[in-house]
Parts: C-alpha cells; structure tokens; sequence
C-alpha cells in the first residue's frame, strides 16, 4: 500500500513540475534530441561498415525472417514428460 501511496505522490509531483518548468524540460529536450541522433548515426555507421566488411570478406548474413513460417523448436529438459529414470 505504501508503495502505491508514494507512486501517486510522486507522479503528481512530477506532473506539477512538468508544467511549471515546462520551458527548462524543452530546452533539455532540444539538447537531448541531437546527442541522441549523433549517437543514431555513429551505431549506422558502424553497421554499415561492419556490413561491407563482411561482404567484401565473403561473409553470408543470415536472414532472421528467413523461417519466419516454421515455429522454433526448443528443448528443455526441466520441460520433459519422461520420468528420470527412463532417461539413463
């Protein structure tokens, strides 16, 4: 309960603070919003190079939807119905 009580104190506080410093959050935001792009673009870059790399060295990507048809098929053996001592 306790938590609940502090999760609603603490959204209203945050939603009061919104909207008094509602110019401080847009400038945050409008210097935010460019390092999050250069960053977007350094991670394109670096797959992208990585990319012609591996096909300049003959590497085969694999296609993730290649399959995207068949269901996977996963073992686990806490999963199985056998009893133990038929496995050994």
């Amino acid at each position: 309960m306790a938590n609940i009580i502090f999760g609603l104190i603490a959204l209203a506080l945050g939603i009061w603070s919104l909207s008094v410093w509602w110019w401080s959050v847009v400038e945050l935001l409008r210097g935010i919003v460019p390092l999050f792009l250069i960053m977007l673009g350094f991670i394109a870059l670096g797959a992208g190079i990585i990319r012609m790399s591996d096909e300049e060295r003959g590497v085969e990507t694999v296609d993730l939807d290649e399959n995207s048809g068949e269901q996977p098929v996963f073992r686990d053996e806490s999963m199985d119905d056998t009893p133990r001592s038929a496995q050994s």
